[in-house]
């Protein structure tokens, strides 16, 4: 803006200088309308500026931490009136780590349609919320800033990355409890002593790398993965990658899962995780609050059911504690 106020300075000296070269009626006509200029342009720009609209445009399926989730805005200006640019700035905030991000660009907007192709990297896990923080065009000389109040926004899950290499051990609690389904169809449930070795699922116990045996039984939930949302920020990073691997790999298995999540303040939230899109559910509820700080004192694993269980504790990357 301030170029194209000295250009527009630099006309204006050029228009005086003229007039006082050539007195008369061409050198007052000449100046009065370089006077006026500016006031013509922002009456030409103002309507279409005024109405200038931003579509915030994410990917459905979502990003992953660490990783770039691309962004697209679509600007569209009505009735195709001149403008000569539009600036806006995208500000991104996770509302799981409360990290923040902004960028700004600034270009011509040509046939008064176009597409801005942009991405963003967020080093935590959660929901992700981007906004155009400001949205404007510019008059056709460039000399006034005009501020829209149409600027879109919207929220993507930014997923954990998914841990590689596991170690799934599940673990009998004991006694009659829940178990799950196998994916011939069968009930499955954890190898008890006394267990003929007729019943023992060997396919899915490799998978597991746990013995599990058919049951004629039915039952809830195929396995129980347990968590709680305390601890260091990379822990806690650590942990949910975890999860989200250990809980992926068990519905690569057909085996349904029950989530069980201890929140902030110590109540246990329970989450059927059968499918995909329940996985996408689960992720994206508890991205969408930052956590409770990490505890003075270290808390013991929270009663789970009986069956074939997982309790994610705060352990190095790739154990999974039973």
């Amino acid at each position: 803006m301030a170029l194209c106020w000295l250009r527009y300075g630099m006309g204006l000296c050029g228009a005086a200088l003229f007039y006082v070269l050539f007195p008369g009626w061409l050198g007052g006509y000449v100046l009065v309308l370089t006077l006026l200029l500016p006031l013509f342009s922002l009456a030409l720009s103002l309507p279409t500026a005024l109405l200038l609209q931003g579509e915030v445009l994410l990917p459905p399926e979502g990003g992953r931490r660490g990783a770039a989730c691309p962004v697209r805005v679509h600007l569209k200006a009505p009735w195709g009136l001149p403008l000569s640019r539009v600036a806006f700035q995208l500000e991104y905030q996770n509302l799981f780590s409360g990290q923040k991000g902004r960028e700004s660009h600034s270009f011509p907007l040509a046939g008064g349609e176009e597409w801005v192709e942009s991405a963003f990297t967020s080093r935590s896990f959660g929901v992700v919320q981007c906004r155009l923080r400001y949205f404007r065009g510019y008059d056709l000389l460039g000399l006034f800033p005009i501020f829209s109040r149409k600027g879109g926004e919207g929220t993507v899950l930014c997923r954990p990355a998914k841990a590689e290499g596991l170690g799934m051990r599940g673990q009998d609690a004991g006694g009659e409890g829940d178990e799950g389904k196998s994916p011939t169809g069968g009930e499955v449930r954890p190898y008890k002593p006394g267990d003929s070795l007729r019943s023992i699922h060997w396919k899915n116990s490799a998978r597991l790398q746990t013995l599990l045996v058919r049951s004629e039984g039915g039952g809830r939930a195929g396995a129980v993965v347990a968590f709680d949302l305390r601890g260091t920020p990379e822990g806690l990073q650590n942990k949910l990658d975890r999860a989200f691997g250990l809980l992926t790999e068990l519905l690569g298995q057909e085996i349904a899962c029950l989530a069980m999540v201890r929140q902030g303040g110590g109540e246990v939230n329970r989450f059927p995780v059968e499918n995909k899109e329940d996985l996408q559910k689960l992720f994206w509820t508890l991205g969408e609050k930052k956590p409770a700080p990490a505890p003075q004192e270290a808390e013991s694993p929270f009663e789970v059911p009986e069956g074939l269980s997982f309790w994610l504790g705060d352990e190095e990357e790739g154990e999974v504690q039973p």
